[in-house]
């Protein structure tokens, strides 16, 4: 018993140093505090695989009483959002192509004789299969919707058999709603990321240990090409890690790039070219290579699998999350990537995202070149 007494009073004194050190640290105490509360807050509301908002088409052949109820059951609830109807299919196929719709719905021309004379209608449902957890949510609650406006017909027709309204999904770009197709190129812009920002944020910092930042800094070397110079390396490197992770994905999984892969290759140089221009710009701030480490991988892991449609839908989240992934790169990359390699779509469809990574691009070379200028001079 002795023994114990001694051996904790040996202890205490080292525990009371341990807290003293530990809360005259106080960005590590508010990183303990508050980051586990914040998190929760994020992931709980962010983390949401239901499908809210899905935008859709209509394409009404029968133009009927009938017909526009069916769409309005439809359309009044959180899942859907109407977007109007068109007058062709070729306009679905534009709309889905472009991401403007997520499901387009056909209804044929003799829908509403066949409900009065209670036959069985089928109505068409083109879905976008690219996200395949989407597609399938999509599917389910499409066919609880158009069973449930079947048994209120009928409890007002009490004549006719049940059901008279069939539901036949047809998916584009992912028939099969394989996981891997969703999965594979959301991994492809993760990876990218996480890896080029990582390789790059160590790079200027480990001149600022080393002492070497203001022999570059006065060197004949412009900012711009400084920044240049440190990108090189690692560009080239990561390339050369994308074509692999293609070549992997089409060997063991079968992806195939059904559009342009010159138009790939250019969008993966930009993407990556974003990713080591956020890597310097935290490399930039940050002091010590373990300090640039961590926030490289704060920064880029939780951004990219939340907030880049990867795998939660960005519609399903709260209005304010939904802006925050407008300055997430791989947002647009992924738009991208599954543009390109699930539905062998052109850059006519995607020059918008091609548009906002050459900005963000731009916007982050032109920040850490400035504060290169300034804190290296300190």
């Amino acid at each position: 018993m002795d023994k114990l007494k001694e051996s904790i009073n040996r202890i205490l004194p080292f525990i009371k140093k341990e807290f003293l050190q530990f809360l005259r640290d106080k960005r590590s105490l508010v990183v303990f505090l508050f980051v586990p509360s914040f998190m929760l807050v994020l992931f709980g509301y962010a983390l949401n695989l239901d499908v809210k908002n899905a935008p859709f088409v209509v394409l009404d052949n029968n133009k009927s009483f009938n017909s526009r109820e069916l769409i309005s059951a439809i359309s009044h609830n959180q899942y859907f959002s109407f977007k109007g109807y068109v007058e062709n299919y070729q306009e679905i196929e534009k709309l889905i192509d472009d991401g403007e719709a997520k499901f387009g719905i056909i209804i044929p021309l003799d829908f509403e004789r066949n409900l009065l004379l209670g036959k069985e209608t089928k109505i068409q449902i083109i879905i976008d299969g690219s996200q395949s957890m989407i597609a399938s949510n999509l599917i389910g609650y499409l066919k609880a919707y158009i069973n449930n406006y079947s048994f209120k017909y009928n409890i007002k027709n009490t004549d006719i058999n049940f059901p008279q309204v069939i539901l036949i999904p047809r998916i584009w770009y992912n028939p099969e709603l394989k996981t891997a197709n969703f999965f594979v190129p959301g991994l492809i812009a993760f990876i990218m990321m996480v890896m080029a920002v990582v390789a790059t944020s160590l790079t200027i910092v480990r001149e600022k240990e080393r002492n070497t930042i203001e022999q570059l800094i006065i060197s004949p070397l412009r900012m711009y090409e400084l920044i240049t110079a440190k990108l090189v390396a690692p560009l080239l490197i990561a390339f050369i890690a994308a074509m692999l992770i293609l070549l992997t994905g089409y060997i063991l999984f079968g992806i195939q790039v059904k559009g342009n892969l010159i138009l790939l290759l250019i969008a993966t140089i930009i993407f990556l070219l974003n990713s080591l221009a956020f890597g310097v710009f935290i490399s930039v701030l940050a002091d010590s290579q373990q300090v640039a480490f961590l926030a490289s991988i704060l920064s880029t892991i939780i951004p990219t699998l939340v907030f880049s449609n990867f795998i939660f839908p960005i519609s399903s989240m709260p209005e304010i999350l939904q802006y925050i992934s407008y300055i997430i790169p791989a947002k647009y990359y992924l738009v991208i990537l599954r543009g390109i390699i699930l539905k062998g779509v052109g850059f006519s469809i995607l020059w918008e995202q091609f548009a906002f990574l050459l900005i963000f691009l731009i916007g982050m070379f032109l920040i850490s070149t400035i504060l290169l200028k300034i804190k290296g001079l300190k």
